[in-house]
């Protein structure tokens, strides 16, 4: 039997224990098999089914570790080593070599959709239904902004002659092949219109929800702070600077100060995490593919002499330069965050600059949740936004709390394009091995810069949809060049 990505994703969720496994935030017994027509008939049920779309969001095509890792090695701050082999050909923007996200994503947004048809049937409180309400309507957003954002342009910067749309959307679960559409791919802005429109639900729909929640689940602060980021790279700044100000009332998520910064790095769960990615014990990716030994070698902060992962992505010297482009009298870097990267071990090879924002929860090798959202970015989404508004001072004002938080001095006197640069400077240091790097300098329309330069007009850019998908949905039209 033929098997589709698409369909697939799309047509099993509800068919596999996937849906309904039970995942270690909720307290109810495994389901190995489920009745797909009465699979979400009882609160219970619904409670766990969210839960599986929360752990949908680890598999490492996701933020497990593609999500956050591939936009560092696309872009100009990762570089492959080869000390495994994996991740070179991303590093080399080879043709096909990007994200690979499709078919997970679509998954859990058929697990969202399914919740959501059902929701309105299944006896709850309402304040129950409004909560998984609005979970999975941010959660599809999620998934949704994370394919538009690979697999097509953004609407700040397009090349009109290699544009083939959006990415398809389907806003109905479904249980059988049968039922499955083949839609085509909708324009850019009009997926864009539905997450935003997904977050206005969600933001509407957990007033209600505990703060405390956060930030392994969705809040409102949550909802608010993504909001802020699809707005921005939309090009919507009045909107981008309006919802980072209320992420930023919110109470979710904690600003850190110049000394207490690198510490949160050092916990279970990092004190700026608007919305994280929990991994509990026993959901540990391992050696090969985890975030810490695709970033270090390390096993321990210091401990050279130990070898643990493979440090397949490290800094490269323009990301460190940068990093330590600012100095004391003395010669001393004067930026606090060039102190989460440190020389790796020789267990794999030469030995070179690693950073270490992963390096296992609770002292649990290849174990770390990971922030999706901090704080620390809605005061540079406002920056930014305020800029394109033409509020420059304001601009200013934001840019410096970020500058000074990391031991840098307030800059003054900056406008124009020496402002932006200087605040993009900024989304880059402050955000560097986190899956941020690749997406700003598409949405900006700049080259990438490196030892193989990828210009914004290569075709490159884009992600290529799986060819299964292209030969089973006739509608839909694959990138160009591919």
């Amino acid at each position: 039997m033929k098997k589709y990505m698409f369909k697939r994703a799309l047509a099993t969720s509800v068919l596999t224990c996937g849906l309904f496994a039970c995942s270690s935030l909720v307290d109810v017994k495994p389901k190995t098999a489920v009745d797909s027509s009465t699979a979400l008939t009882t609160q219970e049920a619904v409670n766990a089914a969210v839960n599986a779309v929360y752990d949908a969001l680890q598999h490492t095509d996701l933020y497990g570790r593609d999500l956050i890792a591939i936009p560092e090695v696309l872009s100009d701050n990762g570089r492959a080593t080869n000390n495994s082999s994996r991740l070179v050909a991303e590093y080399q923007n080879q043709p096909g070599n990007h994200m690979i996200n499709w078919t997970q994503d679509y998954y859990g947004i058929n697990q969202a959709n399914l919740i959501l048809a059902a929701l309105p049937k299944v006896t709850m409180t309402d304040a129950q239904r409004n909560s998984y309400l609005g979970q999975c309507s941010f959660l599809r957003a999620l998934m949704y902004f994370d394919l538009v954002k690979s697999y097509a342009y953004m609407p700040t910067a397009i090349i009109p002659e290699y544009n083939r749309g959006g990415v398809p959307l389907s806003l109905t679960g479904v249980l059988t092949l049968q039922q499955v559409d083949y839609p085509s791919r909708p324009s850019i802005d009009e997926v864009y219109t539905q997450i935003l429109a997904d977050l206005t639900v969600a933001i509407d729909k957990l007033t209600g929800t505990a703060n405390s929640r956060g930030p392994v689940y969705a809040t409102k602060g949550a909802a608010q702070a993504l909001y802020s980021r699809v707005a921005l790279y939309a090009g919507k700044y009045q909107e981008s600077a309006d919802f980072a100000t209320s992420a930023l009332a919110s109470g979710v998520g904690s600003f850190q100060s110049k000394t207490t910064y690198v510490a949160g790095w050092r916990t279970a769960v990092n004190p700026e995490s608007m919305f994280e990615i929990n991994f509990q014990t026993n959901e540990n990716i391992g050696v090969n593919l985890s975030l810490q030994t695709t970033f270090t070698t390390l096993v321990t902060l210091g401990n050279t002499a130990q070898t643990g992962g493979f440090g397949d992505v490290v800094p490269t010297a323009a990301l460190l330069a940068d990093l330590e482009s600012e100095k004391d009298a003395s010669g001393a870097v004067l930026d606090i965050r060039r102190q989460l990267y440190e020389l790796g071990t020789k267990g794999r090879g030469a030995q070179n600059i690693e950073t270490t924002k992963f390096l296992g929860k609770n002292g649990t090798i290849n174990l770390d949740n990971v922030p999706v959202i901090r704080i620390s970015e809605m005061y540079l989404n406002r920056a930014e936004s305020y800029y394109r508004l033409g509020r420059e001072a304001d601009a200013i004002k934001d840019l410096n709390t970020i500058r000074t938080r990391s031991g840098l001095p307030e800059k003054t006197g900056l406008t124009g394009a020496a402002l932006l640069d200087e605040i993009i400077k900024q989304r880059r240091l402050e955000f560097a091995f986190e899956g941020h790097r690749f997406w700003d300098l598409k949405r900006l329309g700049r080259d990438i810069v490196k030892t193989t330069n990828l210009p914004f007009t290569d075709y490159r850019v884009l992600a290529r949809i799986p060819i299964s998908e292209i030969n089973n949905n006739r509608k839909l039209q694959q990138n160009y060049n591919y």
